[in-house]
């Protein structure tokens, strides 16, 4: 049963660890470098060659 319990616990931290980073707002240190990051792949993946 213990294994139960500490299945759910994981599950239950792994799904709000996703939660956290997705939905609720970052903080600045971690936002900041996520912006510059997209900034410099986008132009990298909307480069469509015809």
């Amino acid at each position: 049963m213990i294994y139960g319990f500490a299945y759910l616990g994981m599950v239950l931290a792994i799904s709000g660890g996703w939660f956290f980073l997705t939905v609720l707002k970052k903080p600045y240190f971690i936002e900041k470098p996520l912006e510059k990051l997209k900034n410099k792949i986008r132009p990298l993946l909307s480069s469509k060659e015809d």
